[in-house]
């Protein structure tokens, strides 16, 4: 979150972070997204650190991940969203 963003816009974009890199934003909501990305560069790290890991994820010929380790990831991950 940026000095200049508020707070609530910056989680609103991270709740719409799998949308938008879906492509499925349409409409007011996308412009919306767009225009706060513009403003926003610790938004827009945000967005485009999640686009490298997609994008390494796909070029990667890993194994899949052992399920005990995956339900830790999961957490771990849940529990950062909350915390925000």
């Amino acid at each position: 979150m940026s000095e200049n963003c508020p707070r609530q816009v910056c989680e609103r974009v991270r709740q719409l972070l799998s949308e938008l890199l879906d492509d499925e934003l349409r409409g007011v909501v996308l412009e919306e997204v767009r225009t706060h990305l513009r403003d926003c560069p610790d938004c827009v790290l945000e967005v485009d650190s999640v686009k490298k890991t997609i994008r390494l994820y796909r070029q990667c010929s890993c194994q899949d991940v052992p399920v005990d380790i995956r339900i830790r990831l999961q957490d771990v991950i849940r529990r950062a969203r909350e915390q925000g």
